[in-house]
């Protein structure tokens, strides 16, 4: 289990990091950490998992889905770190973790997993748990609505990256870790290319940001992946409580930490949130 609390709290941590750097650097930095952040994750990647690069068969690897993920992870993350700044780490842990449910939808329609009444019921919830989240009421103090399109892109965004990341799964040639190496360096090369167009000018500071925001966030991945090696048997123990638990550490970090305030429906949607995880959890049993 510890592998689980130990992911869920480099998240979180992710997520703080992000918010610290916006509040005391330049705003247009944010891109410039991501993308060393991706640097060095796929450094540790290569250095944990040793992926024996010289027997692979590349002309079998999924380079489109490669690139796509290299252009939306560190797009999707970019958006991330612009929710946090304007909208708190509370919601956007929320359409995070709720962007399962676009991966669950997907499951049922183009990988024909099977469904059940609990997996229904679990979407139907969890669909409403967003309209009262993502709701915004034009002059609301609490939550600016001209900011609203960062949560659904970000909902979305992270919807197709998993899904993406299913298709990686099944391949039989490229192991997930080995994908994910490639990954991290594709994405490093988009956002170079962002920070490029962007004229954003480095300094050693954002280099040591980006390589902590690297050791979290790889750190992150890390013991994700060793959660589901000792729950393999019971991969929904980890699905659950990683949910739960970002959603609810999240949620207690932006509103007591960072004075981060929810108007009364978007507390309605956190609630109907944790339900919807939980009744989609049950499913498996």
């Amino acid at each position: 289990m510890k592998e689980i609390i130990i992911s869920i709290f480099f998240n979180i941590i992710v997520a703080v990091l992000l918010k610290f750097y916006n509040k005391s650097s330049n705003p247009k930095g944010a891109t410039l950490i991501i993308t060393y952040n991706y640097l060095f994750s796929a450094l540790f990647c290569y250095l944990l998992f040793k992926p024996n690069l010289a027997s692979l068969n590349y002309s079998s690897a999924p380079w489109i889905i490669y690139l796509a993920m290299s252009i939306l992870m560190p797009v999707v993350f970019m958006l991330i770190a612009a929710s946090i700044k304007y909208t708190g780490i509370a919601r956007t842990d929320i359409a995070q973790r709720m962007s399962l449910l676009i991966t669950v939808t997907a499951s049922f329609i183009f990988f024909k997993e099977s469904y059940n009444l609990h997996k229904i019921i679990g979407l139907i919830i969890g669909f409403i748990s967003i309209i009262f989240i993502f709701y915004a009421k034009k002059g609301d103090n609490t939550f600016p609505s001209n900011k609203l399109y960062l949560l659904v892109l970000i909902f979305f965004g992270l919807g197709i990256i998993n899904i993406l990341y299913k298709l990686i799964a099944v391949n039989k040639e490229f192991d997930f870790t080995t994908s994910t190496l490639f990954i991290f360096l594709g994405s490093f090369v988009v956002g170079s290319c962002i920070t490029f167009a962007q004229k954003i000018k480095y300094t050693f500071k954002d280099v040591l940001w980006g390589l902590t925001l690297g050791i979290f966030n790889f750190g992150n991945v890390y013991f994700y992946l060793k959660a589901h090696q000792v729950f393999k048997n019971n991969p929904s123990i980890v699905f659950a409580s990683m949910n739960l638990g970002v959603i609810l550490l999240g949620s207690l970090v932006g509103i007591i930490v960072f004075k981060e305030k929810m108007n009364s429906l978007n507390y309605v949607g956190l609630v109907l949130a944790l339900v919807a995880i939980i009744v989609i959890a049950l499913s498996t049993y």
